[in-house]
């Protein structure tokens, strides 16, 4: 017997359902049919996997490509074309063309707005201070020396790409009744690195102190911010209930890392709320490649994963090759773990430096990835289990700039 208030796709059995969603042509479609649904029955409807979003043709045009085929899409106004996206929520909010200001980086006392127009002074000092536990060291001596004492100077364009790393929200700034009240975290590149917050409630980054400077972090089911630094410390963030200011705590024993060829290091959460830490290892080498009908030196970087999870009851990390039927997603804009058969032990990765990125564009000269089998690229999939790479979008359609970038599509 239907309950009042229910829809009839609601009332269908769940192999009908799955029938009609095997049979929709693309994820486009999918999508399409699960928003017509309404939003009661969009929770019957088979998941997306992440997506990537590419720039199009033209600036008017974005590219989604998802594990299995691609569709050519209308940008959201203003159209995405040149934007960096240096975080995403859970609910794919980047592609629906809504707009929400967060609060403005001069909001941080150490940055300010230089009456020349787009320039902006960053002080080094309290970046040194927060993360060295507000002075408890010797800046001058430690975790860098002289290079913490006086100010850069950065034009708006090059904030994007030497200070900003990553934003981490907690929801989607507003979005309807129940849904404007955020907290967001803000990641510093490594120079920086001592993490910033805001709120709805306080809306002024607060820089807080960190144990060694955030490397990445993600919003956890549980209701807090999670972080891992350059050092591999895991460390849960919560406010002061006297202060309001963001706290850590560590949460879990230091992870153990090889240092030899660690480039990156993410975190995810599986769907049952377990903590995965994600290591990305690179390895440049030379090889002679054929160009021009000669063989030429050249030097290709192979990329590989190491995962390891939380055991929280003997509290401490297992790595393992075997994650079961999850998949992983790592980039600059965020870590996604998802349950997707299909592509179980896999993790997949774009391209995480900005700056890189930028400067790739600029020399419109090959990029360091190379293009012979086994060889690491800005976009590509790496199998836990043979310890191999491999492409996932031809070369030549991957973009040298904007970088691209996951998002989970969401109805």
């Amino acid at each position: 017997m239907a309950h009042a208030g229910e829809s009839s796709i609601e009332r269908l059995l769940p192999e009908l359902l799955a029938e009609i969603h095997g049979r929709l042509e693309s994820f486009v479609d999918r999508l399409a049919f699960a928003s017509a649904c309404g939003a009661p029955s969009r929770r019957l409807m088979r998941p997306e996997a992440p997506c990537l979003l590419l720039p199009g043709s033209t600036p008017e045009r974005v590219l989604l490509q998802s594990l299995s085929e691609s569709a050519d899409a209308r940008a959201p106004d203003p159209a995405m074309r040149d934007y960096v996206i240096l975080g995403s929520s859970s609910a794919g909010w980047v592609v629906t063309g809504e707009q929400a200001d967060l609060p403005a980086v001069t909001t941080i006392p150490s940055v300010r707005r230089l009456y020349s127009g787009g320039w902006f002074c960053l002080a080094l000092a309290p970046f040194a201070e927060a993360r060295f536990d507000r002075g408890r060291h010797n800046t001058t001596t430690a975790g860098g020396g002289e290079c913490w004492k006086g100010t850069f100077t950065h034009t708006a364009a090059h904030m994007r790409l030497y200070f900003y790393r990553k934003v981490v929200l907690s929801v989607i700034p507003g979005g309807g009744p129940g849904r404007r009240s955020y907290a967001a975290m803000l990641l510093l590149r490594r120079r920086f690195s001592a993490p910033a917050f805001a709120t709805s409630e306080d809306p002024a980054w607060r820089v807080a102190p960190s144990r060694d400077g955030v490397e990445d972090a993600i919003f956890h089911q549980d209701g807090a911010f999670y972080s891992v630094t350059y050092s591999c410390d895991v460390e849960a963030w919560g406010r002061d209930v006297e202060t309001g200011a963001f706290v850590s705590r560590a949460v879990a024993p230091r992870l153990a890392f090889d240092e030899r060829n660690l480039c990156r290091k993410y975190l995810a959460a599986a769907p049952d709320g377990r903590l995965m830490a994600v290591l990305k290892y690179s390895e440049e080498e030379q090889v002679q490649v054929p160009f021009g009908g000669y063989q030429q030196s050249g030097t290709f970087t192979r990329v590989s994963f190491m995962v390891q999870v939380l055991d929280a009851a003997r509290g401490r990390w297992e790595k393992t090759t075997d994650i079961g039927d999850l998949a992983l997603f790592v980039g600059v804009n965020g870590t996604t773990c998802v349950s997707a058969r299909e592509w179980a032990g896999w993790v997949y990765f774009t391209d995480d430096d900005v700056g890189e990125a930028c400067l790739r564009d600029v020399r419109h000269s090959q990029d360091r990835y190379g293009s012979i089998p086994g060889e690491a690229w800005g976009v590509g999939v790496y199998n836990l289990q043979t310890g191999v790479a491999e492409r996932i979008i031809a070369q030549e359609d991957c973009p040298r700039w904007p970088p691209p970038a996951w998002f989970t599509p969401s109805v």
